[in-house]
């Protein structure tokens, strides 16, 4: 594989010498060819420019055509469409007899009431909690139980023990 390396590159040295003196050895009258050889080529180009350029313009008013008959043709079809929406709302209108609404009085609890529902099922709640932990539960099974948060439930433990620890030094 070393030896493939310098072969190659000595190959390409050799051809790139070649075709430099393959280049100088052109007749000195070629300005006056490629002189010839432009002013045709440009000639060639500009008509195939026109061209180009014709086609273009064709191809845009066709598409230009083709636009403004699908736009023709999809506003026709919203009007269709409108329409058939009316009739339907009118017949549904017709079907349906209006129902009148009426105001639902809600009333609410006293604000003991609510704190006492509260606390009770906090209580509920923390009674829970140490019993899946008596079953020997992590805490994020018992959170997961619940439908708690992880910190909510290290919390609960933590104050409990804060409280056990309070009732033990008294």
């Amino acid at each position: 594989m070393d030896v493939v390396y310098p072969i190659l590159i000595g190959a390409g040295v050799i051809s790139m010498i070649l075709a430099l003196f393959i280049k100088r050895k052109s007749p000195i009258d070629s300005d006056s060819a490629t002189q010839t050889v432009r002013t045709t080529d440009k000639a060639e180009l500009e008509k195939s420019m026109q061209k180009i350029s014709r086609q273009l313009k064709q191809e845009n008013e066709r598409l230009s055509a083709d636009v403004q008959d699908t736009r023709a043709d999809l506003l026709q079809e919203v009007q269709q469409l409108r329409r058939r929406v009316e009739q339907l709302e009118n017949q549904a209108k017709e079907r349906l007899p209006i129902v009148e609404t009426t105001e639902v009085k809600v009333t609410s609890l006293p604000k003991e009431s609510v704190t006492e529902v509260d606390m009770l099922a906090l209580r509920e709640r923390y009674r829970r909690a140490f019993e899946l932990a008596k079953e020997g539960l992590t805490y994020d099974e018992i959170a997961k139980r619940l439908g708690a948060g992880r910190g909510e439930i290290e919390l609960i433990f933590s104050l409990a023990a804060k409280n056990e620890r309070g009732q033990a030094d008294a």
